[in-house]
């Protein structure tokens, strides 16, 4: 539950705390002394977009924060979880500060989240009802929610999404094969020539740069020769010189020794000569330098440039291009067999969707059965004695979504005599109150949910059914705190703790403050609240009304 809320630089608010309790808790106040703005800064808490405009004149920033209580077993745990924090004693500290550049600042138990994350975490904390909140009960969206929340569907809804999203994809799938096969067909003569081109000529990655290397080679074939002979002639006279050295050091080895270690270089030094001067002559009789040979080259290297500048530009890419036209071509020769595969994978499925939308259905038609009746006998508690409230659910197999295949209606007679119509076609606006009043009131025994905040519920509704819906908070604050702002005596006497909100002027700036009413100040205010002021009589109805709310 919501223990401890504080508004800083909000809108006419400088600095205002409120300790909230269990129950049923109401906060009253003349209309524009402030209410609104309370409701406003717990919005931001739930992640409502902020509006710098709100922060108050002189300040920088807006700053709210909220204490909120939760049992060890709360789903917001598991929220806290994913955000890679936890409750402190079975307590959430949410602040959120908006500053003038727009910026907003969001931290739980001190830690930064975004504002989708924020909202994430706020909507299993508190659930906040306004007029707006009425005008959402038309949406056939909303109205499925409803049920799906009273009967518990989470997990076949999960079952569902799951279902529909793998079918949407095998449809697709199923689609892509068609077109591809379509394309392909059209390009099959296209895609069977090029591969057969690629195929004949069978290129080599870096093949083209080797022929453009040897190409260059045989085109100085005159060169290499007159530049080979001379170098062996050259070498000729390399060895004949090194003979005429060895003669000579042969000689002085004779004398000293140790020269002849010199000598068998010398010797050496002669063989390798020899041995280059023959790998020449091998290397230029075995090479064909014939313009047969170059024109056969060239012819090469032309075909590959062919085939880079239609399939390239590289061979890399001419190779990996042979390699997807054979794919497609497979595809096409195998068609039949992947579109036969699908359409199974898509009949599975289906099979699959259609078990879990019965399912839905069936959940769904039983929920909304035991629904409506314990909406209508709330209903009738509210002053709509001759209400008569169904929840119509239409099965469509045709129109497959992620929730099912069913539309969710809800209908009302108000007065009898008129026909079931549905709510958004003919409920008022105090019909709509009363009838998200007895939805809540139903739902609370299996809405997670602990904090309930209504703001002017009572919209539209006076009398006898003021002091039945009365009735029904105080009854719903039994097993929720529930947050009221109330313009309803009838609504307020009933509270368990009762906040005026009130506006001055100090100093040429207006405040708006908040107190805990008790005592004869309730007195005096409920009395405010019956007639606009506080004579005798009303204070004395005013001190009825307070006793009666206690029994």
């Amino acid at each position: 539950m919501l223990e401890h809320l504080q508004i800083r630089n909000f809108a006419l608010i400088e600095n205002l705390s409120m300790d909230l309790s269990e129950g049923f808790n109401v906060i009253t106040g003349e209309t524009g002394a402030g209410k609104s703005i309370i409701l406003g800064a717990l919005g931001l808490l739930m992640g409502e977009k902020a509006d710098s405009g709100a922060i108050r004149t002189g300040a920088e920033e807006i700053d709210v924060n909220a204490v909120i209580s939760i049992p060890q077993d709360h789903e917001a745990n598991q929220i806290l979880q994913s955000f890679g924090a936890e409750a402190e004693d079975g307590q959430i500290v949410i602040r959120r500060k908006v500053r003038r550049n727009g910026r907003s600042l969001i931290t739980v138990q001190g830690q930064s989240i975004t504002r989708t994350e924020l909202v994430q975490l706020a909507d299993s904390l508190i659930d906040m009802h306004g007029q707006s909140e009425h005008q959402s009960l038309l949406s056939s969206d909303k109205q499925r929610r409803i049920v799906d929340s009273y009967a518990g569907n989470d997990e076949l809804l999960h079952s569902c999404r799951s279902c529909y999203e793998q079918l949407l994809f095998l449809k697709e799938r199923e689609q892509e094969i068609l077109s591809s096969i379509e394309e392909n067909r059209r390009q099959e003569d296209y895609l069977r020539f090029a591969i057969e081109e690629i195929d004949n000529i069978k290129p080599e990655v870096g093949e083209d740069e080797a022929l453009k290397e040897r190409i260059k080679v045989l085109g100085q074939y005159e060169s290499i020769v007159e530049s080979s002979s001379l170098g062996t002639d050259k070498l000729r006279e390399a060895k004949a010189a090194l003979y005429d050295a060895y003669s000579a050091m042969s000689k002085a080895a004779k004398a000293d020794p140790l020269l002849s270690e010199y000598l068998q270089r010398i010797e050496s030094s002669r063989f390798e000569l020899e041995d280059v001067e023959q790998g020449i002559n091998d290397h230029i009789s075995k090479v064909d330098y014939s313009d047969a040979l170059i024109d056969s080259l060239q012819e090469r290297l032309n075909s590959i440039q062919k085939l880079k500048r239609k399939y390239g530009p590289e061979i890399e890419n001419v190779l990996s291009f042979a390699k997807e036209a054979k794919s497609k071509l497979d595809l096409v020769e195998n068609s039949e067999d992947a579109l036969n595969e699908c359409k199974i994978n898509i009949q599975e499925a289906e099979k699959e969707y259609s078990s879990v939308s019965s399912q839905l259905s069936s959940k769904r038609m039983k929920a909304a059965s035991v629904l409506q009746k314990e909406i209508e006998k709330v209903l009738r508690t509210l002053g709509m004695p001759n209400a008569i409230f169904t929840i119509d659910v239409q099965t469509d197999n045709s129109n497959q979504r992620t929730t099912g295949c069913d539309s969710i209606t809800f209908n009302i007679s108000a007065n009898p005599g008129e026909d079931s119509k549905p709510i958004k076609e003919i409920a008022s606006g105090g019909e709509l109150s009363r009838v998200m009043l007895a939805l809540k009131t139903v739902l609370a025994q299996s809405d997670s949910i602990q904090t309930q905040v209504f703001d002017e519920v009572d919209s539209g509704i006076g009398g006898a059914v003021a002091l039945s819906l009365a009735s029904c908070i105080s009854d719903l604050s039994k097993s929720r705190q529930v947050i009221a702002i109330t313009h309803l005596a009838g609504v307020a006497s009933r509270a368990d703790s009762h906040f005026v909100v009130s506006k001055a002027v100090e100093g040429g700036r207006t405040y708006t403050s908040v107190s805990i009413c008790e005592g004869e100040d309730r007195v005096h205010e409920i009395a405010r609240m019956l007639s606009g002021d506080q004579e005798n009589v009303s204070l004395e109805h005013a001190r009825q009304m307070l006793n009666s709310g206690k029994n």
